[in-house]
């Protein structure tokens, strides 16, 4: 299987993070973007992981890296 394109920033550098699953059968993979840091569930709706259909005021180019100078990092909180 071949990774899908961000919703974001259209890489197909996305790795699965979490498959949902029932029994046997994946109902859903949570997907994340190594060059964007977006993520998202592949049983979204279209509007929000769809590059076709996606408001385009959500997408960003990452060839330009100085445009985000600010990373958020992980949480370090603990439930």
């Amino acid at each position: 299987m071949t990774a899908p394109h961000c919703p974001r920033c259209g890489s197909d550098a996305s790795i699965p993070d979490f498959r949902g699953v029932d029994g046997e059968k994946t109902i859903w993979t949570i997907h994340r973007c190594t060059a964007c840091c977006f993520s998202w569930r592949d049983s979204e709706p279209a509007s929000a992981i769809d590059p076709r259909v996606r408001a385009e005021e959500f997408a960003i180019d990452v060839s330009e890296p100085d445009l985000f100078p600010i990373v958020l990092q992980p949480s370090t909180m603990r439930k």
